[in-house]
Order: C-alpha cells, then sequence, then structure tokens
C-alpha cells in the first residue's frame, strides 16, 4: 500500500504543470560564508544612558540594545559625583574597500563617543567616522590596519525576485558571528521608519546586533544590509528587513567622497494615478506618477510639465510617488536623471539633473516674533508663521510629524512644489492627500530636506442637529 502511495505521488508530479522541472536547490551557504566571513566585523559603540528602545509586536533596528559598560549611578558620594554610566551597544559590518573603508548601520554609531571594530581574527581597532547619513540608516567608517583587508562587493538588487536565496552574517545578541540562510520574502516594503524606505524582506533569521551586517546572493555579493527586524519577542521571527544595494552604493560613495549625502529634488509635485485618470488618459498600468506641478526655475523646469505620467526612473517602473521619491533620492546633488514619460498619448525619455534644495544659509527657523501658533491636526504639530515658511512649535507624541521626524523648531518651507508661508498655507496643501513630501530646514542642518509623511485621517464631520 506506502509504494501504491508513494507511486501515485510521484505520478501526480508528472502530471501537474511545472512540476517537471528540476526545482532549484539551496546555495552552498558554507562557500559563501567561508568567503564573506573576513570581511565582516563586530561594531562596538559606546554612548551616555539611552532608555530602552521599541515595545513588543514593533518595528525594531537590528542592533543590541545598550548594555552597561560598568556599574555606577548619576549620584553624588560625600561630594563626588559620578559620571553619567556609559553603555555599549553592538552592531556588525563590512568591509567595502581593500583601504579599510566599512559600512553599518547608523542607528549602531548613533551618539557614540567612541566606537570600535573587531576583525574576524579578533584585532580590535578605534573606527573613525566617515560620513553619516540618517534618512537612509546608514554610516561609513575607517580603520587603519596597515595593508589592504578583505571586501565584499555590491550585486544588484533590483535583480532580485521573490524567493531568491540569500545569506545573512551578523553579530546576533553580540555572541560572535553567526550565519543564517532564508529566501527574498517580500520587496519594496515601506516600514514607515524612514522617508527612503525600500526595504528587502527575509525570512533569515536576523536579530538584535544583526543591525550592519551584510545581506548576500548566492554570489556572495552583497544585495542589502541588514536594518530591521518585526518582532513581538525582540527575537527573530523571520521577519527582517535590509536596505537594498541599490540605495547603499550611492549614499557610500557620496560619504566617502564628501562625508555627506547631498540629496536634491527634481522641483516637481506629483501624485498618484487615479482610477479617473488611467481611464482618461488610456492608462495600461497605474503605475507611474503624475506630474501635477513644476517649480518656476526649479531643475525640471522648462523639461516636465503638468499632467506628465512619469513611468520609470532610470530604466525602473515606478509603482506609486514613495517610489518616485526613493528613485530621486538614491542620487546626490549634480547627478543626471533619467525619467520615461507618457505626454499627449506618446513615450518620452528625458534627462532632468538633481538640483540643490533651495535654502539661503544662516536663515532663521525660528517663528516671527508675535505670531500666534494654530494646530495643523493631519500632521499633529502646533505651527506659526516663520520668515520663508511655517515654524513647528510643539508635535504631538506619536503623531503623524513625530513620526516623520519633525521637532520643535523644525521650520517647514514647501509641501511638494508648493512654498508655504503661514499656517493657513499648510493647511489647504494637506487637504485631500494621505501622504507628502515636506521640504523641512532643521536648525543647526546643513540645510532643508525632504520628510515623507503619512497624515492622519481627517476628523469625521459632526452632522447637523436636527
Amino acid at each position: 500500500m506506502k509504494q501504491q502511495i508513494a507511486m501515485w505521488v510521484l505520478g501526480l508530479g508528472l502530471v501537474l504543470p511545472g512540476w517537471g522541472r528540476a526545482m532549484p536547490t539551496p546555495p552552498p551557504v558554507a562557500q559563501i560564508a567561508h568567503q564573506a566571513i573576513g570581511a565582516v566585523v563586530e561594531v562596538q559603540s559606546i554612548d551616555p544612558v539611552k532608555p530602552p528602545q521599541g515595545r513588543p509586536g514593533a518595528v525594531h533596528g537590528a542592533a543590541t540594545p545598550p548594555r552597561p559598560a560598568g556599574p555606577g549611578h548619576q549620584q553624588g558620594h560625600g561630594g563626588l559625583v559620578v559620571p553619567p554610566r556609559a553603555e555599549q551597544a553592538l552592531g556588525t559590518g563590512f568591509f567595502i574597500d581593500p583601504r579599510g573603508y566599512l559600512v553599518t548601520n547608523h542607528h549602531v554609531i548613533a551618539g557614540a563617543s567612541r566606537v570600535t571594530v573587531t576583525l574576524s581574527d579578533g584585532r580590535v581597532y578605534a573606527a573613525r567616522r566617515v560620513g553619516v547619513d540618517k534618512q537612509a540608516d546608514l554610516a561609513v567608517l575607517k580603520i587603519d590596519v596597515g595593508h589592504p583587508v578583505p571586501y565584499l562587493k555590491f550585486g544588484r538588487s533590483r535583480r532580485l525576485a521573490l524567493g531568491d536565496w540569500v545569506v545573512a552574517i551578523g553579530n546576533p545578541f553580540g555572541l560572535g558571528t553567526s550565519v543564517s540562510a532564508g529566501v527574498v520574502s517580500a520587496l519594496h516594503r515601506d516600514i514607515g521608519a524612514k522617508p527612503f524606505d525600500d526595504y528587502i524582506q527575509t525570512d533569515a533569521a536576523i536579530n538584535r546586533g544583526n543591525s550592519g551586517g551584510p545581506l548576500l546572493d548566492i554570489k556572495g555579493r552583497v544585495i542589502g544590509v541588514d536594518s530591521a527586524i518585526y518582532s513581538p519577542s525582540g527575537g527573530s521571527v523571520g521577519i527582517g528587513f535590509a536596505i537594498p544595494a541599490s540605495m547603499v552604493k550611492p549614499v557610500v560613495a557620496q560619504l566617502i567622497a564628501h562625508g555627506v549625502m547631498r540629496r536634491g529634488w527634481l522641483g516637481v509635485r506629483i501624485e498618484h494615478i487615479s482610477a479617473a485618470m488611467q481611464a482618461a488618459w488610456h492608462l495600461t498600468s497605474p503605475h507611474g506618477v503624475v506630474v501635477a506641478g513644476v517649480v518656476a526655475d526649479g531643475p525640471a523646469h522648462g523639461i516636465l510639465q503638468p499632467g506628465d505620467v512619469v513611468m520609470a526612473v532610470d530604466g525602473h517602473q515606478l509603482r506609486g510617488t514613495h517610489s518616485f521619491h526613493v528613485a530621486v533620492g538614491e542620487h546626490a546633488v549634480g547627478q543626471r536623471v533619467a525619467l520615461r514619460l507618457r505626454r499627449d498619448g506618446a513615450m518620452r525619455d528625458v534627462r532632468v539633473t538633481i538640483g540643490a534644495l533651495p535654502h539661503q544659509p544662516g536663515a532663521a527657523n525660528h517663528a516671527a516674533p508675535g505670531a500666534p501658533d494654530s494646530p495643523v491636526v493631519a500632521l499633529g504639530v502646533r505651527v506659526r508663521a516663520a520668515p520663508r515658511g511655517v515654524a513647528v512649535v510643539s508635535v504631538v507624541k506619536d503623531g503623524p510629524g513625530a513620526k516623520a521626524g519633525l521637532r520643535a523648531g523644525s521650520k517647514i518651507e514647501a509641501v511638494g512644489a508648493d512654498f508655504v508661508t503661514n499656517p493657513d498655507q499648510l493647511r489647504k496643501a494637506l487637504v485631500g492627500r494621505r501622504m507628502v513630501s515636506l521640504l523641512v530646514a532643521d536648525a543647526g542642518a546643513n540645510g532643508p530636506g525632504w520628510l515623507m509623511v503619512r497624515l492622519a485621517p481627517a476628523p469625521p464631520q459632526a452632522e447637523p442637529k436636527p
């Protein structure tokens, strides 16, 4: 009977479509790990005491929570004041250049007074910050070893498909170098953590301490930087997120060359393609974005015009406004971006040079003297008029603005392509929209930057009393 059942199952495999093809086998994980481990390092950062972050069931950065580096409390003992206790956070990094440049997450070293790197052979080196990009959650460090170091090469994350095998290497819970394998579970995940979220999701085991580690393809090339996990317990439940190499490569190149990632803009306001637009313009797909406005004298002035449907950036199809901002955000000021668009029923290819964000150095972010403040419910903030913008006076905890990075002292200069100079203009620019891009300047920053904000739903209108 068992033989009959076995033969019946085998026969079924011969009949069902696709079952006759050879199934892909798991990659040679041992070989990939052996070739890559020498380029993966442990990153330790020492910083002041920080309160525990995250909560059960939330998305966490995959860095090991800070741990006390020594005993002591901040209190006096006979007139002696004990210094604030230092704490140690652990993460991962990997070399991308034989000269000792390595990549990790910004949140691994954020606020650290000292950063050290431990090589796979146990040697420890002090690391120098080369540059950080908070918006992409990336950092570049450098150590001087005195000789070339093993390093990893980047692969092409845009060629990934669901089900592709991947290998993660990291330092979970500070236990030391560990290897895990899995598949690509999803692509282009936006988890609301950063303005340029475009994560690779994988079921390869990623835990706290893996932050900054490489996610490798079957050829041992870096296709992502492990950065976050979704976990009810704080441990791996098979939902990990990695920043794709398509974002990491340009950011790292700018950080090494200039120390900063100078993102610019195209000077356009864009919107999703609605069902009505798709029907009226006879579009075969809702993918892409519609140019709703072009800033006079902006980078795209004279090249793009309202009504253009941008279908692809640098040959990669757009899925909506977020993917447009991600694609543009991968470019630095001065770089050219190729756009494929549909205008008047015909397809066109154009190029636009990324321009610097409009900003006057030293411009005040503070509110105009005596200006009253008023609420902007959709953002969860209170604002008042300020020179060349709207100043944020206060921010509702866990509100849309707070989650996106707005804070008291920020100045909102524009909503998309529409510049705002008072609270009423800001509120009108938000009406009927679910997500907006805000041009925001923060006190002490080098210049304004874009924040993507998911707006709070409009409160229900009270029904008239009979």
